[in-house]
C-alpha cells in the first residue's frame, strides 16, 4: 500500500503536487484562524451590551432616541472572557449627550473604556399663552411638549400638573420652557380676607375669626388680627384661609 501511495504521489503531474499542497496549507490556515477567533473576544457582543443598557436607561425618557457607540479598533484583540462581563456607567444619572462605560472581564482580566452619544427629544412643559407677573397658572396655559435635548434647560418641567396652581414670578412670554425658578408656590391665605385662627390649648383647639395682614403660602408665617381680641398675632399658614399660632 505504502509503495502505491509513493508510485502514485512519484508519478503525479507537478501541478497535481502543487494543488494537494495548496488546499493542505488552506485547510492549516482556515484551522488557524478558526481556532484564533475561538480564542478573542466577540467585538459584537461588547457592542450589544451597551446597546442594551442605552435603550434600558434611556427607556420612557428619551423619545425618538438615537445612539452612537464608538467603533472598535480592527486590531483589537482581547481573550474571550471566561465570566459574564461586567459593565459600568460612568454617570447612571445621565439619559443624553455622551457617556463612558467601563467594561470588564474577571477572568481572564481585561477592561476597555467604551463612549456613547445618545440623541433625542425630551419631555417639557411649555407655556401656551402669556402669562402675567403673579398670576396662577391655569391647565390650559401649560401643555407638555417634545424637544430636542440641546434646547432644554437645567430645570425644566417635565410634568404640566406641576405648573398647575403655581404663582409666575415674572412674566412667562408664550411658548417658553417653564423652569421650577420661575415659580411660586400659590397663595393659601390673602391680605384683608377674613381666616380661622387655631390655637391649642394642651389637647383643646380653639377656633376664632381673624383677618389676614399679609398673604401667605402654605407653611409660612403671617401677621393676623384676632377680630375679637383686636390682637395680632403671628401663625403659620396650614390651609386655605387657615393660619395656626404655636
Amino acid at each position: 500500500m505504502h509503495s502505491l501511495i509513493k508510485w502514485t504521489i512519484k508519478h503525479l503531474p507537478l501541478f497535481g503536487l502543487a494543488l494537494i499542497a495548496s488546499l493542505f496549507f488552506t485547510s492549516l490556515t482556515q484551522a488557524s484562524q478558526n481556532g484564533s477567533k475561538a480564542e478573542h473576544q466577540s467585538m459584537q457582543a461588547l457592542y450589544d451590551m451597551v446597546l442594551n443598557h442605552l435603550k434600558q436607561k434611556t427607556d420612557q425618557k428619551v423619545h425618538n432616541a438615537t445612539f452612537d457607540i464608538m467603533e472598535f479598533s480592527d486590531r483589537l484583540r482581547l481573550s474571550r472572557c471566561q465570566e459574564p462581563l461586567e459593565l459600568e456607567d460612568k454617570a447612571p444619572g445621565k439619559i443624553y449627550g455622551r457617556m463612558t462605560f467601563k467594561l470588564q472581564c474577571p477572568n481572564p482580566e481585561w477592561k476597555i473604556f467604551v463612549t456613547a452619544t445618545v440623541e433625542g427629544d425630551l419631555p417639557v412643559v411649555i407655556s401656551t399663552k402669556g402669562i402675567l407677573k403673579q398670576a396662577v397658572i391655569q391647565p390650559g396655559d401649560v401643555k407638555r411638549v417634545f424637544m430636542p435635548y440641546q434646547k432644554v434647560r437645567r430645570g425644566a418641567l417635565i410634568d404640566a400638573e406641576r405648573a398647575v396652581g403655581m404663582r409666575a414670578k415674572r412674566a412667562i412670554p408664550p411658548n417658553t420652557i417653564l423652569t421650577v425658578r420661575q415659580l411660586q408656590p400659590p397663595y393659601l391665605v390673602f391680605e384683608d380676607n377674613n381666616v380661622t385662627i387655631i390655637t391649642r390649648v394642651g389637647h383643646i383647639k380653639v377656633k376664632s375669626i381673624g383677618v389676614a395682614l399679609k398673604n401667605g403660602v402654605k407653611n409660612q408665617q403671617i401677621p393676623v388680627r384676632n377680630l375679637s381680641s383686636k390682637k395680632v398675632v403671628k401663625g403659620i399658614v396650614i390651609a386655605p384661609n387657615t393660619v395656626e399660632v404655636p
